[in-house]
């Protein structure tokens, strides 16, 4: 999905948030555009540090002797019994996939500074004793909804 798309689609959600929530008052109103902005900052954090983070992997990329060793048709291995190539195939792949654990994309300076910002808002509402809880979760609500229709709705596209 684009991110032309991506944030057109979310001006969508926010127009209907706004309509809903503007029904139950301006208190309402503000928890939820609030909250809507602060994980909106979020999403697009993550999306821009790991659209960035695969981007520098796959220009960097060298593959290691497990992982060439992959992808190399070799004789002997066809004339193995079925079984033990299977299970080999299936271990090497294991060790593959599983080497290493990457957590540096959830320490991104940007993706954290968003969740400051949503931390620092939630208290300030709270602070001026505005805050609702209903409205404030229902802004942090349509963000996972919404990736998940837009999951739906783009992914029908591509297949």
């Amino acid at each position: 999905m684009k991110f032309r798309n991506l944030a057109f689609f979310y001006l969508i959600l926010d127009a209907i948030l706004i309509a809903i929530s503007s029904a139950f008052g301006a208190v309402a109103l503000l928890n939820s555009q609030v909250a809507f902005i602060c994980s909106t900052l979020i999403l697009f954090a993550s999306y821009f540090g790991y659209k960035s983070r695969v981007e520098n992997k796959s220009v960097n990329y060298q593959l290691s002797e497990q992982e060439l060793e992959l992808f190399e048709d070799s004789e002997d291995e066809q004339t193995q019994e079925l079984d033990t190539q299977d299970s080999n195939n299936k271990n090497d792949k294991k060790l593959a996939k599983f080497r290493k654990i990457d957590i540096l994309g959830a320490f991104k300076p940007l993706r954290l500074l968003s969740y400051f910002i949503l931390i620092i808002a939630f208290f300030v509402l709270l602070r001026h004793g505005i805050l609702e809880p209903i409205a404030f979760l229902a802004g942090l609500a349509l963000m996972p909804l919404g990736v998940f229709c837009a999951g739906v709705f783009y992914g029908r596209k591509y297949e």
